[in-house]
């Protein structure tokens, strides 16, 4: 049986060319600005979504420790 050809996405024998990457190194104190900021700007939606999701994780377990 006929194997079928490779798609062109995959280049020549199915091998992709190398892609060259090229990482910026990022500094911790940029990063923590940028989550400062984001929790300044939604802070309670956070605070709400970790709350719902503690929650649902204990339920969950007080739920599986039940039925075992």
């Amino acid at each position: 049986m006929r194997e079928p050809s490779l798609l062109p996405v995959f280049g020549k024998l199915g091998a992709k060319s190398p892609v060259a990457t090229v990482t910026a190194p990022v500094s911790s104190a940029s990063v923590a600005l940028r989550l400062r900021e984001f929790l300044a700007a939604h802070g309670g939606m956070v605070l709400k979504l970790s709350v719902v999701a503690w929650t649902v994780l204990i339920l969950a377990a007080v739920f599986f420790m039940m039925q075992g």
